[in-house]
């Protein structure tokens, strides 16, 4: 049988082991591709899923994975594990394939978070990486034609934005205006196994599948000189973690509002395990945030009782509230008098921004050339622009373009230990190195209708 037929094979600058590498890689395209055409009878239940763990499979994932980022407890890079990447890649599907390949411990890193606490990241070693990043794609491609189309976090072609917009073409009529926002207490650690096993396995009765999928969920994990196993929750950091979380809310929550809540009248919108739920009723939005507990506690999830609210977000309550990282607020229309919708940055994260900012430059201030500073800084503003930068929050950009600008004054006479950058100079750096908030034509539009 002539496996190569139907694959497109073109001469890389490679030379013959670029071609073989190019074919490897139009292989496990085409495989995506079947398994993600085959999934889209939303009836079908999988069962040799695991045939997929082959080396081309295993060398795109290769590719795929940012060897800049942390190593794991092995101490082994995405560099080093190249030098012999065939034999590698070859010796782990036999081990796959034979059922002998064992995760590694994960590595525990604490993320400071502005509350002064921290969040535990969990850090694969790099072979895992590989293995968890087919597993994550076998997953994705399984249940993505599953999920509703109301869901945005960590799919394919989706974004935070289309989040928002969703959102606000849902709120902008007036008509679903209380709104049920939910904080679910440390949810990605609170996940039970045996119960998001369950789902996974309605979709994937592959029991090769099944038992890897459990190997990585109960990875010990080594913190300092210790290690511990995993019996609850999907480590964060973790390649298969967000896909395994929104097939689980896929089916804890999501399903169960559209079979149960939603109409006209009723709607949600969910970014990973960030949602609002709208309601055109105050007494239905307070009986569903009844029923939601209920139903999350099923599940061993648990409601934040104090951020868990209702919203009365209708135009003359003059209340407002906030959704990845925006606050929804009725304003004044330009010249005239009736309100309209609209968004501006959380002042919460608006003042989390400014102090990584300043915390950043405060360590970097003497490590880095001033030339390397703008440039960094530069990218930094890029950034905010682009995730904050939707029409209505002009004013909010600016205002971190000032505060940015004050502390580049600061910092830079502190480093210098004497007043050698003046107010005139700092205009004159702005001007040249750094960018201004973008015009009001450059906006992301909100008022484009989503396509639901």
């Amino acid at each position: 049988m002539d496996r190569s037929k139907g694959f497109r094979a073109t001469q890389p600058r490679g030379g013959q082991n670029g071609l073989q590498e190019n074919f490897q890689l139009e292989s496990s395209l085409n495989s995506w591709l079947r398994i993600g055409l085959v999934a889209q009878n939303k009836q079908l239940v999988f069962t040799n899923l695991f045939d997929h763990f082959k080396v081309e499979n295993l060398r795109e994932a290769f590719h795929a994975i940012d060897g800049s980022k942390a190593i794991g407890t092995d101490n082994i890079s995405k560099s080093e594990y190249a030098c012999d990447l065939d034999k590698n890649l070859k010796d782990l599907e036999q081990r796959l394939q034979a059922g002998t390949y064992r995760p590694q411990p994960k590595k525990e890193v604490l993320i400071p978070k502005s509350n002064g606490k921290t969040r535990p990241i969990a850090i694969s070693c790099f072979e895992d990486k590989i293995v968890e990043w087919v597993l994550g794609k076998l997953l994705s491609l399984s249940f993505e034609p599953l999920f509703i189309s109301n869901s945005f976090g960590f799919r394919p072609r989706r974004s935070p934005h289309d989040a928002i917009k969703a959102a606000f073409h849902i709120l902008k009529d007036d008509q679903r205006p209380f709104v049920v926002e939910i904080d679910m207490e440390n949810f990605f650690n609170t996940v039970s196994h045996k119960k998001l096993m369950k789902v996974v396995q309605g979709r994937i009765k592959d029991r090769r599948m099944s038992g890897l999928i459990a190997r990585f969920l109960k990875t010990k994990i080594s913190r300092k000189d210790s290690l511990s196993t995993s019996t609850i929750g999907t480590p964060q950091g973790s390649i298969m973690s967000p896909i395994l979380a929104n097939i689980y809310l896929n089916h804890v929550m999501d399903q169960w509002f559209i079979k149960n809540h939603a109409s006209k009248t009723a709607q949600m919108v969910r970014y990973a395990d960030d949602v609002i739920f709208m309601f055109s009723k105050h007494e239905d939005a307070m009986r569903f945030k009844e029923e939601l507990e209920k139903r999350l506690n099923e599940y061993q999830l648990i409601l934040n009782v104090e951020k868990t609210k209702v919203t009365d977000f209708r135009k003359e309550s003059d209340q407002i509230f906030s959704f990845l990282g925006f606050t929804f607020y009725w304003g004044k229309k330009l010249a005239k008098k009736r309100s309209s919708l609209k968004l501006k940055t959380e002042k919460k994260q608006f003042f989390k921004k400014v102090d990584e900012f300043k915390q950043w430059l405060k360590s970097s201030r003497n490590t880095l050339t001033s030339k390397e500073l703008l440039q960094i800084i530069a990218s930094k503003l890029r950034g905010h622009y682009n995730y904050y930068g939707v029409m209505t929050n002009q004013q909010w950009l600016g205002y971190f373009y000032n505060q940015v600008l004050h502390l580049i004054y600061k910092w830079f006479n502190r480093r210098s230990q004497r007043k050698s950058l003046n107010w005139d100079k700092v205009k004159r750096l702005q001007e040249k190195h750094l960018p201004k908030p973008p015009t009001m034509k450059k906006l992301i539009p909100l008022e484009k209708t989503y396509v639901w």
